[in-house]
């Protein structure tokens, strides 16, 4: 790849133009991609379970870690335990998922993961209402 960067960089003389010259090192920006096509979330939760019964209504607050291998080539998404989720939107700035009743919504911008789900069992509701901050790391911990 570096005699490339050199064949690329002594084509860029003061007889091309400036026009020229950025557009072959947009190229080669472009080319090359991102330095990570693959990389994993790893995001602190509060997760709130709310159980709604015929016997009477429960709430818990809980912190979770979560875990995502985004793979921002093949557009997909991965729990850290490797189950994919199903992909709704993908793109600089959102990205959001389900797997089974739960959804995801993660905000590129910030960093800020929301995720919900309900599900009505014989007459019960049990609703999972979880919000928290994803930081880029090295893969699962443990």
């Amino acid at each position: 790849m570096i005699p490339r960067v050199v064949e690329l960089k002594e084509h860029c003389t003061k007889k091309n133009t400036i026009r020229k010259c950025a557009l072959l090192l947009t190229a080669l920006a472009v080319w090359t991609g991102p330095v990570f096509a693959r990389s994993y979330l790893n995001c602190i939760t509060k997760k709130v379970v709310i159980v709604d019964a015929p016997s009477g209504s429960t709430s818990s607050t809980i912190e979770e870690n979560l875990g995502f291998w985004i793979d921002e080539t093949a557009k997909t998404v991965v729990l850290a335990d490797g189950m994919p989720l199903t992909v709704r939107r993908f793109d600089g700035t959102w990205i959001s998922a389900t797997r089974g009743d739960m959804s995801y919504e993660l905000d590129r911008q910030n960093g800020n993961l929301t995720y919900a789900s309900s599900i009505t069992k014989e007459g019960s509701a049990t609703i999972i209402i979880g919000s928290g901050r994803c930081n880029i790391a090295a893969g699962p911990a443990g």
